[in-house]
């Protein structure tokens, strides 16, 4: 789709009516049926710019919770490495 356009469908904060931006439809691999994902923006600015900054806020504490757990991982093999070391020197 090239041009959004107004929808019935009407958006769960403030009732206004959504835009269609854009829809695809996607055949995975190992399912039988088609997937459609659409895209929706809701028509009040303000209640869209809200949204916006939720889900950049999401998208921030997701990477930030990927980056911690990377690091811990991290941390954890460097003393298991550590530990195993000091184990042969041990022996």
């Amino acid at each position: 789709m090239n041009t959004p356009t107004l929808t019935t469908i009407k958006c769960s904060q403030c009732n206004s009516p959504l835009i269609l931006v854009s829809q695809s439809t996607e055949k995975r691999e190992g399912m039988r049926m088609a997937e459609t994902v659409s895209v929706y923006r809701c028509s009040n600015q303000a209640c869209q710019d809200e949204k916006d900054k939720q889900t950049a806020l999401r998208i921030k504490i997701r990477n930030d919770r990927k980056l911690a757990e990377q690091k811990r991982l991290e941390e954890k093999e460097q003393k298991e490495q550590k530990r195993k070391e000091e184990e042969n020197n041990d022996k």
